[in-house]
């Protein structure tokens, strides 16, 4: 892999069998977002690519993606039209063409719906272990979308669009028309956010649709060590009689990045009902042996030499470019194919023991909707998040013949606002607020950083008004957004 800088962007890049690839990563993620202007990244993304397809610059591809912490715009085709397309795409990344935004709002909204997945086992976990903040916010929708105007997203590129903050990579030499161009600005600081208490340790249901999985999630360090030792854990535990003989597919692995050096990875299993028990058991029986005692060197050297056999593809070389663009962006170290060999050559079972050692205290089991796990599993069943003790507060009963339950009950005082129903108190304090939906209907949503979302509308319930006067009061205004009434309550 080589490196250079041209026009202050670093740029990697390898002479790679295939066609020919460029990759734009920049540091600008959802965990960067404001809770109201949630999508405003995929949003100016959409109008910069806009620009690039409307120029008539020929190449066979533009893919943009937003992630947790950055984002990135993938170009392919001929050498020479890929770097104008690169060039064309800096440019509207430093001027955003804000002309189109009602219709880039429109797609962005339309594509977000048919990727949103509020089911999806990674999303619905992240959510519950922090909320509607960081990480935790990449399973949720764009509700303010509608909100984002052009000084915002203007603001935003500014902020975000710059040199500091972009990597590119490339699978082929740096063609000669290649001029890319970002404005200066500061690199922008890496937020870190640490899970909510108690989310540890617990066992949580998925409801039917999924299948019938059992997931256990914990916390790794990054890669390669993090990724590599659960390899070794999967190969285990699918060996294991307890997963082997009641396992329906293959053992996966899946990730999510979480800042701060740290990762979430998650092995899943697909089973029957009759199965659940015993596969948790296999999981949980596995990565606590492995994060005690450590892996036997035979099954080190297999991974390792799995690894090997990946690294010499050329797909794996272009994913390693990427993959150091990535890295360049967020602030870690830069690994190219060989350090990486020379790193997992290093492993041994010491560097897979105290990888996975975080286990014991950050592990959570997903288990399908009416089957608990065993009783001599160390999990304890999950309690609501969204779950409040406020001091009591003025109480506001539902309105004769309006859509709320006859026994629900909205509790508002100093501390924050309370829904009662059904034996649950879901609440979000005040000073945890993260916006307030406003629907055209004069409906309201009022958002938790634990997650909580409250719907009321002063046709609710009795002395609404004062409730949706005084609630809108205690926000404040910078966290109130119009809301599509189309979005479900």
């Amino acid at each position: 892999m080589q490196r250079t800088v041209i026009n202050g962007i670093p740029l990697y890049w390898d002479d790679v069998p295939g066609p020919f690839r460029a990759w734009l990563v920049l540091g600008a993620g959802i965990e960067d977002e404001p809770f109201t202007r949630l999508g405003i990244t995929d949003l100016a993304l959409q109008l910069a690519v806009a620009a690039v397809r409307d120029s008539g610059v020929r190449v066979d591809g533009v893919e943009f993606v937003t992630e947790v912490q950055d984002c990135s715009v993938l170009i392919d085709g001929d050498p020479e039209q890929v770097a104008e397309a690169v060039n064309r795409l800096c440019r509207a990344l430093a001027h955003l063409p804000v002309d189109g935004l009602t219709e880039a709002v429109r797609l962005v909204s339309a594509r977000k719906r048919r990727e949103r997945s509020w089911e999806d086992l990674q999303e619905r976990e992240l959510l519950d272990r922090y909320g509607l903040r960081g990480i935790g916010k990449i399973g949720w929708g764009f509700p303010a979308l509608g909100a984002v105007d052009a000084d915002d997203l203007r603001a935003w590129a500014a902020e975000r669009f710059t040199r500091a903050n972009a990597a590119l990579a490339l699978s082929g030499p740096p063609p000669k028309a290649l001029d890319p161009r970002l404005p200066e600005g500061p690199r922008a600081e890496r937020p870190v956010v640490q899970p909510l208490p108690g989310t540890s340790g617990r066992w949580t249901a998925v409801p039917e649709g999924f299948g019938l999985p059992v997931a256990v999630s914990f916390e790794v360090p990054r890669p390669p060590a993090g990724v590599f030792s659960v390899e070794v854990a999967r190969n285990r535990a699918a060996r294991d009689p307890r997963v082997a003989r009641n396992v329906i597919g293959e053992v996966e692995i899946l990730g999510a990045y979480a800042g701060g050096g740290r990762s979430f990875c998650w092995l899943v299993a697909q089973t029957d009902a009759e199965g659940v028990a015993e596969v948790a058991e296999g999981f949980d029986a596995v990565l606590r042996e492995l994060a005690g005692n450590g892996p036997t060197d035979a099954e080190v050297r297999d991974v390792e030499r799995v690894w090997h056999e990946r690294l010499d593809t050329g797909e794996a070389r272009f994913r390693q470019l990427t993959a150091a663009a990535w890295q360049h962006v967020v602030g870690h170290e830069v690994q190219d194919v060989a350090l990486v060999r020379d790193r997992i050559a290093s492993f041994g079972p010491g560097v897979v023991r105290a990888a996975l050692a975080a286990y014991p205290s950050t592990a959570v089991l997903t288990v399908p909707e009416g089957c608990e796990p065993g009783p001599d599993l160390p999990f304890e069943e999950q309690t609501c998040a969204l779950d409040e003790n406020f001091h009591e507060g003025h109480e506001y009963r539902p309105r004769l013949f309006g859509p709320v339950g006859r026994s629900e009950r909205m509790y508002l005082s100093d501390e924050g606002l309370m829904h009662w129903t059904e034996g649950h108190a879901h609440g979000v304090r005040w000073h945890r607020v993260v916006g307030l939906g406003i629907f055209p209907s004069g409906a309201r949503r009022l958002f938790g950083e634990n997650g909580a979302c409250i719907d009321f509308a002063a046709d609710w319930y009795k002395s609404g008004r004062d409730l949706v006067s005084t609630v809108d009061s205690r926000v404040p205004a910078a966290l109130h957004f119009p809301m599509d009434e189309a979005e479900p309550i």
